[in-house]
């Protein structure tokens, strides 16, 4: 009997807690790219490269404790290039580092680089990116359920919903172009997930503008009153081959697992691309994905029925395999 009872709560909690948003590998890591990252500036928080890395000075965990066990910084590749500083956490790597970074990486007093087994490293990538994959394509199917305003070069983001989440379908062309003010009007959402469409396009999508881009009211890095911050809100660039980001300073996350990014301009956010060419920091505003919806409770009890009456089902064969 408690066996039954046991194996009737382990499916009503599966069931159950399938329908939870688990945290996304954006949330625990500040930067992740999949193959190769050049870097001449600074990532706040941990990195995750998943190819080589080319560094030409910069810094990396600046916001990291300084003691901490776990990795600011994983390179799945090979290590090259000029010098950088670890200012916090320790360096996981799975191929050679040349000499000169040997040098560098000790500058804080204590040893922190660690070889691990490439194998493993590699399988850890794949996990991360295929859960991201998977993430961007959930994200993008959810259909927008806020307003997009254009007046002249203004664009409101307005969301009168009442669910958690805002959800905004946009095409890059129709949100950033020349001059463009970009506003959130977040209302009651806790998190922003903007789905930008780049049709796919073969050649870089060009963000430069005369004059550039800028970012109004709603888009802050902290959180306020009348609006979410950068932490809770989500660029998700499904279907971006290129990016060219020059000096755009985005507020929130970027997802854009396809694309081959460059980026001159200051992210408040992680950034999660297939390849990146850094000159700007990336701050340590890591992304609170959207709360699990609690099931009504009729659906709740439904799934207990459920898996009451498939304890019940899987005892009768029991007793009939017995009998036999």
């Amino acid at each position: 009997m408690k066996r039954l009872i046991a194996l009737g709560s382990t499916l009503a909690a599966s069931l159950l807690f399938s329908t939870a948003v688990n945290a996304l590998p954006i949330s625990e890591y500040n930067l992740i790219v999949e193959k190769d990252y050049k870097h001449s500036s600074a990532v706040w928080g941990r990195t995750f490269v998943g190819g080589n890395l080319i560094s030409s000075g910069g810094e990396f965990g600046s916001r990291v404790d300084r003691d901490s066990d776990l990795p600011s910084l994983t390179v799945v590749g090979r290590i090259g290039g000029s010098n950088f500083n670890m200012l916090g956490g320790k360096l996981h790597h799975g191929s050679r580092i040349n000499g000169q970074f040997k040098r560098q990486l000790n500058q804080g007093g204590t040893k922190v680089a660690f070889k691990k087994k490439r194998k493993d490293l590699k399988q850890q990538r794949n996990n991360i990116v295929n859960e991201l994959k998977a993430a961007s394509a959930e994200y993008a199917s959810m259909g927008g359920n806020g307003e997009v305003i254009r007046n002249n070069n203004q664009v409101n983001l307005n969301y009168t919903g009442t669910g958690s989440t805002a959800y905004f379908d946009v095409n890059a062309n129709d949100l950033f172009t020349q001059n463009s003010l970009l506003q959130l009007n977040s209302g009651d959402a806790e998190t922003v997930v903007i789905n930008v469409s780049t049709e796919a396009r073969n050649s870089a999508f060009n963000y430069m503008a005369p004059n550039g881009i800028n970012f109004g009211s709603g888009f802050n890095a902290q959180e306020n009153d009348s609006n979410v911050g950068a932490s809770n809100i989500l660029w998700n660039f499904y279907d971006a081959k290129n990016l060219d980001l020059q000096d755009l300073k985005l507020k929130g996350s970027l997802l854009a697992m396809g694309a081959n990014i460059l980026s001159i301009g200051t992210v408040d956010g992680s950034i999660a691309a297939r390849s990146f060419v850094q000159d700007s920091q990336v701050h340590n505003y890591t992304f609170t994905p959207p709360s699990p919806v609690p099931l009504p409770a009729s659906i709740q009890f439904m799934l207990m029925g459920l898996a009451g009456l498939f304890a019940a089902r899987w005892v009768r064969r029991r007793k009939a395999t017995a009998q036999a």
